[in-house]
Order: structure tokens, then C-alpha cells, then sequence
């Protein structure tokens, strides 16, 4: 099975120059994940990551998939308290041995850890295995327009856990004083140093255990945070500014990251969506059309978990 990429249509390219110029309007949305660009990006490149038996339906609606997958980070808005926590994991919140031995079982951490501070802690590798669930059985039903949503949101989630701040109580550098760092990787290096045509798709592979190999993707994060604050303090050294001499340095050792780190979770993406297809018995392929034909593109969702209650909005991480 080999993942190919798919031509580069100028419509989805429309859409990504689109959502880069909006992420620059809007840094409080950016600031919590990969960010408009990164997003898109991921959710992107996983169409090209699958097999050919189950690449048309996402194909036929890759404009949605791609505009859509900063749903998650806008539902923050209405449901915060609920929301935030399902987009990171700490990994390090108990010291730097804890991220070893986090367990990946939710209710299995809980009791070792109290239920308080394991939602604390973020829950993403649940988040991801509860969306996967959800994606099996849309998959049973060929519900396809429930296979594209839940598709597009599972790879935000898939996203977030490859960002390296999404996996350390340090999420913002605040523990080195390189407050920033957050933004200045996963949206400054995004938008000004990489472009599509630098990402290459890699075949979806099998994955039994989806919560299990969202620590590994959290982990393999976490192990990246300190090679990028490195770069970033040499960056410092040479403006200090975060002009583009700034980046030029940063870009040097921060860039190639990125760029893995987002061709992984492309991979990792389009390897749960084939994985759920598989458990759901692969069902007949699902007709490849829009399943949105008629709506506007930009047309908002709604978090289907969403509760009635609206909390106070505390700072965003």
C-alpha cells in the first residue's frame, strides 16, 4: 500500500492561503494549537496518506476537512471548561520520570492520580479514542456525512497530541522564561517557513490501541520541547525583536521539527480513519460525494457534546 499524493488543486490551495491570512487575524485562536495553518495542513495531508480504496470520500470533501479542522479550538469558545482539556496532555506534570509511567487507561490514572488532576492534566489520548469510537460507528451505519465530521475533528485531536507544548505543564515556556514560545513555533514557524509542497505523505498504517499510541505521539512531543527551546534561545541572541532574523536562526532548528511533526500526524491522522474502517468491517465504499454540497464552506459547527451550562472562560492554555 503506497500513500500518494493527490494533485494539489488550486481551490484547496485557495482555501489554505485563505485560513493562513486568518490566523493572523486571529491569534487568540491560534494560540492554543498548530493554529489555522498547522491544522490545516495535517488534516490535509492525511487524505494523501490512505489507501486508495478509501481515499474518494474524503477526497470528494477535502475542502471541508481542511476548513474544518480548527472546529475543536473554536469550540473552546462555548464550552471551555468541558473543551480545553481534551487538547493536551501533560505528560511532565508529576516531574520528567512521570511521562514514562502515565498510564493509558483513563480510569487507571484516575485512580492513581485522582480524577481532578488527571482532567487537569489534559485529556487528549481519551479525546482521540472517544472521537475514534465515534468514527467506527459512523463507519457501520455509512453514515457519510458523519464519517467526514467526526473524520475532521479526530484529526484535530490526532494534531494537537504531535504538538511538543501540548505535552509539558511548560506549555509556554514559562518554566525557562521564554514566554511565547507556544505561538512562535507552532504558528510563526508554520506560516512564515513552511508550505504545502513541503510536507510529504506517508501510508496509513493499523492501529489497535488509539489511546495507547497517543501517548507515544504525547511522548515523542514532549521529547522534542527541549531541542526547540535551545533554538529558540539562540534565536533570542540574535534578535530579540522576533523579527525575521529571528526566525531565520529559529527556523534553523525548529523548522525540520515542525515539519516532521506534521507529516507524522498527516500518518497518524489518516491511520486512525483507515484503522476505524477496518474495525468497522470495512464497509462498502462510501459514495464520493460532498457531503456538504449546498452549505456555505465557512458555515460553523457545533461540539455535538456540548452542555447547556455556559462556564466562565478562564486564560486559554
Amino acid at each position: 500500500m503506497q500513500a500518494t499524493r493527490s494533485p494539489f488543486s488550486s481551490s484547496i490551495a485557495y482555501i489554505l492561503i485563505a485560513l493562513f491570512a486568518a490566523a493572523l487575524l486571529c491569534p487568540e485562536t491560534c494560540c492554543l494549537a498548530w493554529g489555522v495553518a498547522g491544522h490545516s495542513l495535517s488534516n490535509n495531508l492525511a487524505i494523501d496518506c490512505l489507501p486508495d480504496e478509501l481515499r474518494p470520500i474524503y477526497q470528494a470533501n477535502r475542502a471541508w476537512i481542511t476548513r474544518h479542522s480548527i472546529d475543536p479550538d473554536e469550540w473552546r469558545r462555548d464550552n471551555f471548561a468541558a473543551e480545553s482539556p481534551r487538547h493536551f496532555v501533560d505528560l511532565d506534570a508529576d516531574g520528567p520520570d512521570g511521562a514514562r509511567g502515565y498510564p493509558a487507561d483513563y480510569w487507571t490514572a484516575v485512580g492513581l492520580l485522582g480524577k481532578a488532576a488527571v482532567d487537569r492534566n489534559g485529556t487528549v489520548p481519551w479525546r482521540i479514542a472517544e472521537y475514534y469510537g465515534k468514527l467506527v460507528r459512523a463507519f457501520r451505519s455509512q453514515d457519510a456525512r458523519a464519517v467526514v465530521e467526526i473524520s475532521t475533528w479526530l484529526g484535530h485531536y490526532v494534531s494537537d497530541a504531535h504538538v511538543p507544548f501540548h505535552a509539558t505543564v511548560s506549555y509556554d515556556g514559562q518554566l525557562t522564561n521564554q514566554r511565547g514560545i507556544h505561538s512562535r513555533f507552532e504558528v510563526g514557524i508554520v506560516e512564515q517557513l513552511i508550505k504545502p509542497s513541503d510536507l510529504q505523505p506517508e501510508a496509513a498504517i493499523v492501529i489497535k490501541e488509539p489511546a495507547t499510541a497517543a501517548f507515544e505521539w504525547a511522548r515523542a512531543s514532549l521529547a522534542l520541547c527541549p531541542a526547540i527551546l535551545a533554538a529558540d534561545k539562540q534565536a533570542i541572541l540574535r534578535d530579540a525583536d522576533f523579527g525575521i532574523n529571528y526566525y531565520t536562526e529559529f527556523g534553523k532548528g525548529a523548522r525540520p521539527i515542525a515539519i516532521r511533526r506534521l507529516e507524522q500526524s498527516a500518518q497518524a491522522t489518516a491511520s486512525l480513519w483507515m484503522s476505524a474502517w477496518i474495525d468497522a468491517g470495512r464497509p462498502a465504499r462510501l459514495a464520493s460525494v460532498d457531503v456538504h454540497s449546498g452549505e456555505p464552506l465557512e458555515k460553523p459547527t457545533r461540539d455535538p457534546d456540548l452542555q447547556n451550562a455556559r462556564p466562565e472562560k478562564p486564560q486559554p492554555k
